[in-house]
């Protein structure tokens, strides 16, 4: 690998494996929260991860450009503007510093924070951290995907009749809430079981695993799922859009599985979503 991209996958866990001692330290205590919409919550603790995760990265990398959550948030442009208005030929921080706010806020151990380094809307490293489980994801281009130090991959399985699968209810695009129980409701029958973290990024890594077959989720961003993409995809997973399409900078639905389940589902979640 790369001498500077092995630098900043080292720095990127490290910043997340720190910023996951801030958020786990807060925990239970009151929170300042704050409405972004009617079901989506930030509080100050997510401020200060991304504080913390924003100061040492640009420090130790001061050419890099920084695209966090709660820095768009605050911004009067809008996110899509923002987006388009990122240099191709410069290195990007994207940055969810707690994905699962609403997790957080209740006591529900299951947030993460998801730190991915894109040039050319390339996602060169992902990482990500399950603050209550201490679990490190890791990979880089050209990496195989890692949890700890063992290598993870995507299970094989080819059937909905066994698989696990993982969505989320849209806090934002709330017209998709309908879309979600569709499927649940057309396909739920053939399902061996369901999952439902409200945190895009510990879904995206337990695919990378193994431990769950399929994922998706319509209305997310970019910080949501820039890591998770990199994880499933160097796992031998397949990663796009609900409509197939890769990777890309304006994408804001997502699907993901091992190759075969992804033949197979593709083209019902596609229809219901799409047509």
């Amino acid at each position: 690998m790369d001498i500077n991209l092995s630098r900043y996958l080292e720095a990127a866990k490290n910043v997340a494996l720190e910023a996951g001692c801030l958020v786990e330290s807060r925990l239970g205590i009151p929170h300042d929260i704050q409405s972004k919409s009617s079901f989506d919550f930030v509080t100050e603790t997510d401020a200060l991860s991304e504080s913390l995760i924003r100061n040492r990265l640009i420090q130790q990398f001061p050419d890099h450009l920084f695209f966090g959550e709660e820095q768009v948030s605050q911004c009067s442009e809008g996110e899509e503007y923002l987006i388009q208005s990122i240099p191709l030929d410069r290195y990007v921080w994207v940055v969810d510093p707690i994905d699962g706010t609403t997790n957080f806020i209740r006591g529900i151990p299951q947030f993460a924070i998801s730190i991915a380094l894109v040039r050319g809307w390339e996602v060169m490293v992902g990482v990500i951290y399950d603050v209550s489980l201490h679990s490190l994801y890791w990979t880089a281009k050209g990496l195989p995907s890692y949890c700890g130090e063992e290598v993870i991959h995507v299970s094989n399985v080819s059937r909905l009749e066994q698989a696990i699968i993982a969505t989320s209810f849209p806090a934002s695009d709330l017209e998709k809430r309908e879309l979600v129980l569709r499927f649940l409701e057309e396909e739920g029958k053939n399902l061996l079981s369901l999952r439902i973290w409200n945190c895009a990024t510990l879904a995206a890594a337990q695919v990378a695993a193994g431990h769950v077959d399929l994922y998706f989720e319509p209305g997310i961003h970019l910080w949501d799922f820039s890591a998770g993409m990199l994880l499933i995809q160097n796992a031998g997973g397949c990663f796009s859009d609900l409509q197939g399409n890769s990777y890309h900078k304006l994408q804001r639905h997502v699907f993901a599985a091992g190759p075969v389940l992804y033949q197979e589902v593709g083209p019902k979640l596609k229809q219901i979503f799409c047509d």
